[in-house]
């Protein structure tokens, strides 16, 4: 790695345990994402799905948003929903952007807590906004049970708190009303169990919600626009999924 991608590695990995918001303009009347990256709610990994990720949305002609969520200690529940909701009241109050047509972009714990704010009971409805109209989800943590989640998802999101953890069960939560979601995974995935998104689809199926769902058989964890992968081009696919182009 050289110089300059280490010191921007570092940048991006060390930065205070708070709430952030790190914009990526195009037009005001652009759709926007908000990207949330992994890390366990242990720390943001938006080195690899943070920057890159926002600035291809940018590319595309989308306002795009790294969200920088409370970690650790901070982040037990309901943080991480408070912190979407503050960037999303940010969006609209401070840059004057639509909650018409969003979508949320989350990885691995980002995932966990872009699709928590889908559900009805827990997540937009709750705070009086809007639906997200897509939810992007990569390779996310969607169960807190001992056998099949992520260790460090479920140690910092909810401890050993009985309602955190079954609040943090996404899949328990879903109903008709869940927004359409663009959904991948690797079979190669060896920090969260593939299970994870396979129960989500399943109830997606149950309640015929709108989903695309692809299983890479090479792509691991981690790997933000995967482009040495077999996942290459998923982002592609995510934004005509969202807004058909």
């Amino acid at each position: 790695m050289d110089l300059l991608k280490w010191h921007k590695y570092n940048k991006e990995i060390i930065h205070k345990n708070e709430y952030e918001l790190i914009p990526y303009l195009v037009d005001e009347k652009a759709p926007f994402v908000v990207v949330c990256p992994g890390g366990g709610y242990n720390m943001i990994a938006s080195f690899i799905e943070g920057t890159p990720v926002a600035e291809h949305f940018q590319k595309k002609g989308v306002n795009a948003f790294v969200l920088r969520y409370r970690v650790k200690q901070k982040a037990h529940y309901p943080a991480p929903i408070e912190d979407i909701v503050r960037a999303l009241t940010d969006i609209r109050d401070n840059y004057k952007l639509s909650l018409d047509n969003y979508a949320l972009c989350g990885f691995s714990a980002g995932g966990h807590m872009c699709a928590l704010f889908g559900t009805t009971d827990y997540g937009y409805a709750k705070y009086d906004l809007p639906k997200p109209s897509t939810l992007i989800l990569v390779y996310p943590v969607i169960s807190l049970e001992q056998e099949i989640t992520h260790k460090n998802t479920r140690k910092w999101f909810a401890g050993n708190d009985e309602k955190a953890l079954e609040i943090g069960n996404v899949y328990k939560h879903i109903d008709e009303n869940y927004p359409r979601t663009f959904i991948w995974r690797g079979d190669n995935d060896r920090s969260v169990p593939p299970v994870n998104s396979d129960l989500l689809v399943e109830q997606l199926d149950k309640y015929h919600v709108e989903h695309e769902f692809y299983k890479y058989k090479k792509a691991s964890h981690g790997t933000g626009l995967s482009e040495n992968t077999d996942a290459k081009g998923w982002a592609e696919k995510a934004y005509k999924f969202w807004l058909g182009k």
